[in-house]
């Protein structure tokens, strides 16, 4: 019973921080983002949305606003490639939550250095870092 409570509790703790993972499941790079905007979009994006900055809301909403003129693979790969997009910006920000404790104990000389911050983390040996501060170091792209 005591061995059942234990286990319980502990799947418990440890799942906690995972809630927050499905978000950021399988996130794509910005880089594998871009390239599937060029490839599929390119043509589309010089004939509709010359001028427009690399600027991933801007770029969306231009070939939102044209998606009458995109071709049929764009509109159906730039969803596809503004999902990552987000999807990895959403991963971005929950390292800071994720990582809050390893923040303050291991790389606590760091805090209010963000860039510095990121640094130590990976430094860190891998026992030092919680599951989910981990893996969403992992999904944020900084492994």
């Amino acid at each position: 019973m005591v061995r059942a409570l234990s286990l319980a509790l502990f799947v418990a703790v440890v799942a906690a921080p995972l809630a927050v993972l499905p978000v950021m499941a399988e996130t794509m790079s910005f880089e594998g983002a871009a390239a599937i905007l060029a490839e599929s979009c390119g043509k589309d994006i010089d004939a509709n949305c010359l001028g427009v900055n690399f600027d991933a809301p801007r770029l969306k909403e231009c070939l939102t606003r044209n998606q009458d003129s995109v071709s049929q693979q764009c509109r159906a790969d730039y969803v596809r490639a503004f999902d990552a997009i987000g999807k990895r910006v959403a991963a971005r920000g929950a390292v800071g939550k994720l990582c809050e404790r390893e923040k303050k104990k291991v790389c606590a000389d760091t805090i209010g250095k963000p860039g510095e911050t990121i640094v130590c983390l990976l430094k860190a040996p891998p026992r030092g870092l919680s599951v989910g501060c981990s893996q969403a170091l992992t999904q944020a792209g900084y492994r």
